[in-house]
């Protein structure tokens, strides 16, 4: 078996996000390319003696159906980038962001590259319609986004059989989504997300600077009397499962040359990371299985990390995450997660990682883990330690 520790270091400079639309709302007049350029542009402020020496541009994707050619290219286009930085684009769906960074670290490891910037971004507001020969039209996000043609299921359908499978009940659903809220609340009235977010000036001249979709006025009682989703008498409903958004996340990578040359004081360094494939209606287990892939390959116990991030696209697949990689309450999405600030599909993984990145500096802890798995049966998971 391949080892992924990380031999020769590979550092984490930062992290930066735009904060996260709710679809059609503050952010609804930017494509993927637009959000990804922001962040883009405010790395280069934070660090600007890295402008000119980005090897390498890499940014996950899901949905890009009439967005035009090579989203990442695009979004150094629009940036204050030399447009002759190589840029591609790649799809794993919900774990497209965090397999960005993967593939960033593998360019500077095989010398190819000492500075990379990897992420992600997802407009699920410019999702269009898709129109088949002989056919009605149907909604980009759903046949390309949130529908495994494999398993030939909605992802909210195989939540369900999750739920049925592992008897995961619809309190213990309802509890960590209304839990997510509230930690994400708490999170933004302590300013815990501000030094990761860039704001966002609207065309109206308003700087959007803060996540939207957290609900103040949620409660246990609401999310008990929403109707399932998928099945009649189901337990995934709309207020236990993410929604689709809009929002751009990128990481600075790079390696001890880059360091020194540019004078950076990295935030982290990566310890090591998997990737794993399972049966696509299995794929809910992806986290789990990367999760435990990533601590073997570490050579870590579930003890020695201080943080979890764990994706949150269906509260039945986060329940069960957290159980059976026996993670206690005080280390489990401390801010909350993609049930309350949403789910924008090609950049949640690496929203999560640079969560995670200000989370351990916030709290003063050293070692993290984030997982998350993804539709077509699959995962991928990073362990991290702040410097």
């Amino acid at each position: 078996m391949a080892s992924n520790q990380i031999l020769n270091f590979i550092y984490i400079v930062d992290g930066v996000r735009t904060p996260i639309g709710s679809t059609h709302k503050s952010l609804k007049t930017f494509s993927a390319a637009q959000l990804a350029g922001f962040v883009i542009d405010e790395i280069c402020r934070r660090y600007p003696k890295i402008k000119k020496g980005i090897d390498q541009v890499v940014l996950g994707h899901a949905v890009s159906a009439g967005t035009g050619q090579n989203m990442a290219r695009h979004a150094v286009f629009l940036s204050d980038l030399n447009i002759n930085i190589p840029a591609f684009t790649i799809n794993s769906v919900c774990g497209s962001g965090l397999q960005s960074v993967i593939v960033g670290v593998q360019a500077i490891l095989s010398g190819e590259a000492n500075l990379v910037l990897a992420g992600g971004a997802e407009s699920a507001t410019h999702n269009p319609q898709i129109i088949k020969r002989e056919q009605e039209p149907i909604e980009s996000l759903l046949s390309d986004g949130l529908w495994c043609v494999m398993a030939d299921s909605h992802m909210g359908e195989l939540a369900e059989n999750l739920a049925k499978e592992f008897n995961i009940s619809r309190e213990a659903q309802d509890k960590l989504a209304f839990e997510s809220h509230q930690k994400a609340l708490q999170a933004q009235l302590q300013g815990k997300f501000d030094q990761e977010i860039v704001g966002i000036k609207k065309e109206n001249g308003e700087i959007f600077s803060k996540d939207e979709r957290a609900r103040k006025n949620i409660s246990l009682e609401k999310m008990q009397r929403l109707p399932s989703s998928f099945k009649e008498d189901g337990t995934v409903t709309p207020g236990n499962a993410s929604s689709a958004a809009d929002a751009a996340a990128i990481i600075l990578l790079a390696d001890e040359q880059a360091m020194k040359k540019y004078e950076l004081k990295p935030k982290a360094k990566i310890l090591g990371y998997s990737s794993v494939a399972i049966d696509p209606k299995d794929s809910f287990l992806g986290a789990i299985k990367a999760a435990e892939k990533c601590l073997e390959k570490c050579n870590l116990k579930r003890n020695d990390i201080d943080l979890f991030e764990i994706g949150e696209s269906f509260a039945s697949q986060a329940v069960l995450t957290k159980e059976r990689l026996n993670i206690e309450d005080a280390k489990f999405n401390i801010f909350g997660g993609d049930i309350a600030l949403g789910h924008p599909l090609g950049s949640t993984a690496t929203r999560i990682l640079t969560t995670l990145l200000y989370a351990l500096e916030d709290q003063n802890k050293k070692i993290g883990l984030m997982s998350i798995c993804f539709g077509g049966g699959g995962g991928v998971s990073m362990i991290i330690e702040r410097l």
